[in-house]
């Protein structure tokens, strides 16, 4: 048992924050199943948005790390590791965290400003968006590997979307959660155009560049030339197909 526990507190220790956030999520949903044995709902009482957020105004962040279902929990983590872990490549762990928490934000506020049900709003899932509506403008023709089958990204995040939009005419009332996701989708988008601006938007056939350039040194300019060159790659062939040399060069860049 103290190995087992030494060993968790080491993975800790040298994980990033997007680790320590997925290991937050499920030790806040072994907690909640642990209340609800003993019916003390505390949990969602105290931590997910309500109408009523005044009284708890911490809510518009603790609300994105509580989940009821298991398979819900399981989806919503895996996405949050794979968009992280792309994103903390490319631009080390700040911007990923910085859209992260925006799209939880702006995913309560649209919650607040457009839900009129009864519900609460809990799970992670404007966050996770957020993450990946970035992914979608930036690398849209990415491949992912589905089993034997291989899928642009931009297919995935079409899908998402479309479900999104039937869970909000679908009934009578809105679905809280898609909702939520619309604010998470913004959040995305904000922080893509905040880097790469809104001109230059035929993202979905070439690599775009970042601005600001103009102070950066000649050995800034031929090492942001290897990353686009790299970056090219990813957009046509996918990360999978980066050799460990470039892979580890991208690492190394993301986080200076």
């Amino acid at each position: 048992m103290e190995s087992l526990f030494s060993n968790i507190s080491y993975r800790l220790r040298n994980s990033n924050a997007f680790e320590k956030i997925i290991f937050l999520n499920i030790l806040v949903y072994i907690l909640y199943l642990f209340l609800e044995l003993f019916n003390l709902p505390y949990i969602n009482e105290y931590f997910a948005l309500t109408s009523d957020y005044l009284y708890n105004p911490w809510s518009i962040i603790t609300y994105a790390f509580i989940h009821q279902g298991f398979y819900e929990l399981i989806f919503m983590l895996m996405i949050i590791y794979y968009a992280s872990s792309k994103l903390i490549n490319l631009y080390g762990q700040k911007i990923p965290l910085r859209i992260y928490f925006t799209g939880i934000i702006i995913g309560a506020l649209f919650f607040l400003l457009f839900y009129n049900g009864n519900g609460p709003l809990i799970g992670s899932s404007a966050g996770a968006y957020a993450l990946m509506f970035f992914m979608f403008c930036y690398m849209p023709n990415h491949l992912i590997k589905i089993s034997f089958v291989r899928v642009e990204f931009k297919y995935i995040m079409f899908l998402l979307f479309l479900l999104d939009i039937i869970r909000l005419f679908a009934n009578d009332a809105p679905d809280g959660g898609a909702i939520a996701h619309l604010g998470g989708y913004l959040a995305g988008f904000y922080h893509y155009i905040s880097v790469y601006g809104i001109g230059d938007f035929n993202k979905f056939y070439n690599n775009p560049k970042p601005r600001n350039k103009e102070n950066k040194s000649p050995a800034d300019f031929s090492k942001q030339k290897i990353i686009d060159i790299i970056l090219d790659k990813i957009i046509k062939s996918g990360y999978d197909r980066l050799s460990k040399s470039e892979k580890e060069y991208l690492f190394k860049s993301g986080k200076k």
